[in-house]
């Protein structure tokens, strides 16, 4: 999943780098889009948006069912990371590019985004979310450069650094994929020791004294190490993309039910740690080792629908395909500002009317929520493609006001 606004552009479009011939520059402009990662991205992405209008909305009434839901919406930041590796390894496989070229080229894509949004939630969270009023100067100031070391400025922030962290290790994971990624389940077991021990050290050790250690703790869970099982998934799912393709499709079956038990496990595990009237929190954490099964069959069906829907998918104009289509250069706008219009709906007294219509539904509350921050977030991502902010406003070119115009930058393919 290249960052969540790197993912946005075509996995074959870049094609210029340094020392790579212009056969293998000819073969990349012309390499097939990766249909199959688009969406789930897309998917992850309005998973993201489900999860969060949830949380928002929970109440006594709707504790336990919005803890499962929002527990198995983990699946999207797991599941972020294992696409941006594919996107990334299948963009770059066929050319040679320096890492610092590498790095000049990617960085400006999730750097600036990241801090015109921490820059905007510190500004929004005052302005909009009730009962909270400015600081002085010298405290808004010092809590915005905490949450730019953080990514604390909103809730879903913390991915970017998570993405610029994947591009800074990415020309070591290519060298490593070269050397030993002809051993494959080799790189898969390392990687799932680390990230089974990074869980079991956040699940289950106290959080240490001191201030130091005690603030290294806070963010470690931003670092790649509790995300590397996904990191090996990605890449060696991409490097073997072909042999992993076939395997799925002549698997079909098999993957289909050990995905489904994978869920069942995580699922009974909640339900056992839980009751009606009482979720704790560790039953609903990120990086709780009961949840793995699920991150990884829940990660490998919704790759298995993907690849059914990209094998009847015929021209694309289908209703799913046009879905996937307007969606994809506009999701990682979506993920940006959808806290945004969550706050908005709730200031304006949104959450109110929905609890006032449908007091005995939650299901229906949440439905309801998710159509209108799904639909405000669309709205104001397409103004925002269309202003000269857009690269880093919505991770995406410009689109000119009227078409033919001839003002602005085309979105890219």
């Amino acid at each position: 999943m290249r960052n969540v606004a790197v993912l946005e552009k075509d996995s074959a479009a870049e094609s210029t780098s340094i020392g790579v011939d212009a056969a293998t520059r000819s073969r990349a402009r012309v390499a097939p889009r990766a249909y199959t990662a688009d969406f789930v991205r897309v998917a992850l992405f309005t998973l993201v948006v489900i999860g969060h209008c949830v949380n928002s909305i929970n109440t006594a009434s709707t504790l336990h069912v919005g803890g499962l839901v929002g527990t198995l919406c983990h699946l999207t930041r797991y599941g972020f990371v294992a696409v941006t590796l594919f996107v990334l390894v299948v963009s770059t496989r066929e050319r040679e590019m320096s890492p610092i070229a590498f790095w000049r080229r990617r960085f400006g894509l999730v750097v600036w985004p990241y801090l015109l949004w921490t820059l905007i939630y510190a500004i929004t969270d005052h302005v909009v979310i009730s009962g909270h009023p400015f600081g002085s100067a010298s405290t808004e100031l010092a809590e915005l450069g905490r949450n730019l070391l953080t990514g604390d400025g909103k809730y879903q922030l913390y991915f970017l650094l998570i993405s610029m962290q994947i591009y800074l290790a990415f020309p070591a994971i290519s060298w490593l994929l070269r050397r030993v990624g002809h051993h494959p389940w080799r790189l898969v077991g390392g990687a799932a020791a680390i990230q089974i021990s990074m869980f079991a050290v956040y699940q289950y050790a106290p959080r240490p004294s001191g201030s130091g250690w005690a603030t290294f703790y806070d963010v470690a869970w931003k670092s790649l190490p509790m995300y590397a099982l996904f990191v090996a998934i990605g890449a060696l799912g991409a490097y073997h993309r072909d042999a992993v393709h076939d395997w799925l499709r002549d698997h079909a079956v098999t993957v289909l039910v050990a995905g489904l038990a994978g869920g069942t496990v995580t699922v009974i595990a909640y339900w056992l740690t839980t009751t009606p009237t009482s979720v704790p929190a560790a039953a609903t954490t990120p990086w709780n080792p009961t949840l793995l099964p699920w991150l990884v069959g829940g990660f490998a069906l919704l790759w298995m629908v993907a690849m059914w829907w990209n094998h009847h998918r015929g021209d694309g104009r289908g209703v799913v395909g046009r879905v996937v289509t307007y969606a994809t250069p506009r999701a990682f706008g979506v993920f940006a500002v959808h806290p945004l219009v969550i706050d908005l709906l709730a200031r304006a007294g949104y959450f109110t009317g929905i609890f006032t219509w449908f007091p005995q539904s939650g299901v229906t509350r949440a439905a309801l929520l998710v159509v209108a921050v799904l639909g405000c977030s669309l709205l104001l991502v397409d103004v925002a493609l269309r202003t000269p902010l857009s690269r880093i406003l919505v991770g995406r070119d410009r689109i000119p006001l009227m078409r033919g115009s001839g003002t602005g930058v085309p979105a890219s393919a």
